[in-house]
């Protein structure tokens, strides 16, 4: 069994950037960071090809905003990625699509200042976890199986291995074995955390728990397609208004050109209200990969040579992303962390500037880590 002093669920923004910013405020203790995926990235993950070394495809987010003032240990976090270059200023454009097919020029989220990791969006990530010089550990393709609190220690296994990890603190950067949508997608009996502390042992976390199964659970279909077409003339994203995304449920469109004059394409479907299950989840996929193909000329034309390009586009497969939205019921800063279970969270469902964004994961982030170097060692 392996050891840690914190356990950090997830390598997203919000997981990596706390891990960087313990660092930064020169925390000791020993870290894991554990991970579902193949590597660092949580939503702004990035696809890589073992047949095209050169190709990256950010199929998550394909950059954040940030508003223009930050707060101190957040912009202490930034400074060395804007420094070595794997965080840059976006400028590329983005436009919007109407219902009607008609292209209403550059807007939206845009505006302001608009960030790309480079060369990849999960180069962010990566960035944040090269930081971390202290007593770490990296556990990627780990899927928690079974989550317990054994005395002073939480206890994590891995599913269909024989991994384990023990560690006296734990962190979710995501909501997933917080919320009741867990019980489908994952199969279990009860809530992961919530089985795992028992009501009443932690008033804070029995609070915690409370509001965030209150929160809505969200899905994206991201259909991924290799195009045999240069790109570089086309916006780098192509957002669909309100009333266009209830149209085609589809949030919006971005492109990536390649090295190898090829140009990725994700398009960012939204969800289909079909509950997921691991026995539901191949045929949803390939329900939402037929319907986001059939949608594309419709979509796309306004550009015809892209249109055309995409009749003859290779599939790279859909992700599915999943994260609770809570919109109503964000979880309050004060439940950031709770003492008497020693569980805390960071993410963009936290409550404050921010809120259901890439900034509010980064804060919530900032304002953990200065709370945990409080804390031994």
């Amino acid at each position: 069994m392996l050891d840690a002093d914190l356990v950090v669920i997830g390598a997203g923004l919000a997981g990596c950037g706390l891990i960087a910013r313990l660092r930064q405020l020169k925390w000791t203790g020993r870290i894991a960071v554990v991970e579902a995926g193949r590597g660092p990235g949580g939503r702004t993950s990035s696809r890589r090809r073992r047949d095209r070394p050169e190709w990256r495809l950010d199929h998550g987010a394909p950059g954040f905003h940030l508003e223009p003032s930050l707060p101190e240990g957040l912009q202490a976090l930034l400074d060395p990625l804007r420094e070595n270059g794997s965080l840059q200023q976006a400028d590329s454009d983005v436009i919007t699509l109407a219902e009607d097919g008609s292209i209403r020029g550059p807007e939206g989220p845009a505006q302001g200042d608009w960030l790309e990791g480079q060369p990849c969006m999960a180069s962010v990530c990566e960035a944040f976890l090269a930081m971390d010089a202290g007593p770490s550990t990296q556990h990627f393709g780990r899927r928690i199986r079974t989550l317990q609190r054994v005395g002073t220690h939480w206890c994590l296994c891995d599913e269909g291995s024989d991994w384990q990890l023990r560690g006296s603190h734990l962190v979710l950067s995501g909501s997933l074995l917080a919320h009741p949508r867990s019980l489908a997608m994952l199969a279990w009996p009860e809530v992961p955390l919530r089985a795992a502390v028992p009501t009443g042992l932690d008033p804070d976390l029995d609070q915690a728990l409370e509001t965030l199964a209150r929160s809505r659970a969200g899905v994206r279909w991201n259909l991924m397609l290799d195009l045999p077409l240069n790109g570089e003339q086309y916006p780098r994203q192509i957002w669909l208004t309100p009333e266009a995304q209830a149209q085609w449920q589809v949030e919006r469109l971005v492109l990536q050109p390649q090295a190898d004059n090829h140009t990725g394409l994700v398009v960012h479907g939204l969800d289909c209200g079909e509950p997921i299950t691991p026995e539901s989840q191949p045929l949803l996929l390939r329900q939402q990969e037929k319907r986001l193909r059939q949608q594309l000329p419709e979509l796309l034309k306004p550009w015809p040579e892209l249109q055309s390009a995409c009749g003859r586009a290779e599939s790279l497969g859909v992700m599915r992303w999943g994260a609770s939205q809570p919109l109503d019921h964000p979880l309050a800063r004060s439940l950031q962390w709770c003492d008497a279970s020693s569980v805390g969270f960071c993410g963009d469902y936290i409550d404050g500037p921010g809120f259901g964004r890439a900034e509010g994961a980064l804060r919530s982030a900032v304002d953990l880590a200065e709370h945990l170097v409080t804390l031994t060692p």
